[in-house]
């Protein structure tokens, strides 16, 4: 009798793990990518023939049983190759439990603002951006989920990238202090030059703020800002109620750095104002430090050119490598000087190279160009001519230029984009 039940418990036992184990066989939370999907499906065409599930298609429903994400039963999948659409169903608390397996996979995360009565978790990272849609059967109310609340789950995978520039979060260093300089205006009825450490930073300009850590070098910085009439409507003198003022700000800490106050503006002349500023950084960039004088360069313009078709090759070809040589210094330095580790900068600045290099079919350079001198040479910026840009990427209904800051590294004949 003893043995009769025993082994009646290990036939219930043997029973239950075998059902469970065919209740949940299919777990999209342990895919990662298209291509696992794609493998997930087929799988799912191989273990169940006389369903209608098909590996091949870029657009399908499937309600198997045995779906699950981390042991949350999934009703139906909508697979598609942009994403993945997993709905649970309305029993057993699915709705809190899918959550509970997400924020135990991805962590914490702030409920996203909706106008539905529905709540919305999004998650983001380098593989993959998640959004869970929470429908609240018996309302909105966060004290309790309802038995019968079930969720939607959007899961978008994202493509690998192991080319440098597409990963540069990754050689971003953090510092305890993170000045971020910013120069503010107020003003009105007036356009202005800015120069920062002998850089035009821009000229006839009336925007109002300005992001100076990409132009800093070194812990004493100056500023200069050049005030003139804004012309309109063809006036050559400054409207009696014209006027400037600037502060630079630490943006970190939201401390003034350096002030000038507001000034009324009168006649028709120019005004100027000059001022220096402590611009401590714990990182200070190569840029154009160890640039030549390019002053005197007979040949520059051939180097401009060469540059810049240098560049258009490198996006008809789709020379990623190419492209990441041409770049690498510029973006790097520019998103370090940020403090950014955020993946999603690199990663879109990569794209929007990869879109180019996806719609254009030909380029177009300016010949005809002229050069202007910043930082007692070291530094160069060109305006076009003959052209609108210095190099525009043309394809059906597209259009994409450039035009760098650019300077030639000692020991080197061939000029870089630095800014």
């Amino acid at each position: 009798m003893k043995n009769l039940i025993i082994l009646l418990i290990l036939t219930i036992n043997f029973t239950f793990t075998s059902c469970g184990s065919d209740t949940l066989k299919y777990d999209f939370s342990k895919i990662k990518s298209l291509a696992e999907t794609k493998a997930l499906i087929t799988k799912m065409q191989l273990e169940n023939k006389d369903e209608n599930v098909d590996s091949t298609s870029n657009f399908q429903e499937i309600t198997l049983k045995g779906m699950h994400y981390a042991g949350v039963p999934v009703k139906s999948a909508l697979i598609t190759d942009n994403y993945t659409l997993l709905t649970t169903d309305t029993l057993n608390f699915s709705a809190k439990n899918l959550l509970e397996a997400i924020e135990a996979e991805k962590g914490l995360t702030a409920m996203s603002d909706t106008y539905s009565n529905n709540i919305e978790f999004e998650w983001k990272d380098e593989t993959e951006n998640k959004k869970l849609e929470i429908k609240l059967v018996n309302g909105k109310h966060l004290a309790a989920f309802g038995d019968k609340d079930y969720a939607e789950l959007t899961i978008n995978y994202k493509p690998t990238y192991t080319i440098p520039l597409a990963n540069l979060h990754k050689e971003i260093k953090t510092f305890e202090n993170q000045p971020k300089y910013i120069l503010n205006i107020r003003a009105y009825d007036c356009l202005y030059d800015i120069i920062l450490n002998g850089i035009i930073i821009t000229e006839s300009t009336n925007i109002t703020e300005f992001n100076l850590n990409n132009y800093i070098t070194g812990p004493n910085s100056s500023i200069k800002i050049i005030v003139k009439p804004s012309k309109i409507e063809g006036s050559k003198t400054f409207n009696e109620q014209a006027y400037f003022s600037a502060t630079i700000i630490n943006k970190s800490n939201n401390e003034p750095v350096q002030e000038i106050v507001r000034t009324a503006l009168n006649g028709s002349n120019s005004i100027v104002f000059n001022a220096e500023f402590n611009s401590t950084l714990p990182y200070y960039p190569i840029a154009w430090t160890d640039g030549v004088n390019l002053i005197n360069d007979k040949n520059l313009k051939d180097k401009v050119i060469a540059l810049y078709d240098k560049l258009g090759k490198a996006i008809l070809a789709k020379d990623k490598q190419a492209i990441n040589d041409i770049f690498y210094q510029k973006d790097f330095e520019m998103q370090q000087l940020d403090f950014d580790t955020n993946f999603e900068t690199a990663r879109n600045e990569w794209e929007a190279y990869l879109a180019i290099q996806t719609s254009s079919y030909k380029y177009t350079l300016a010949n005809d160009f002229e050069i202007e001198f910043n930082d007692g040479g070291k530094l160069i910026y060109t305006y076009a001519k003959d052209k609108s840009d210095m190099i525009i990427f043309t394809g059906k209904g597209y259009n994409a230029t450039f035009n760098h800051y650019l300077y030639q590294p000692k020991g080197s004949n061939e000029l870089k984009i630095i800014r």
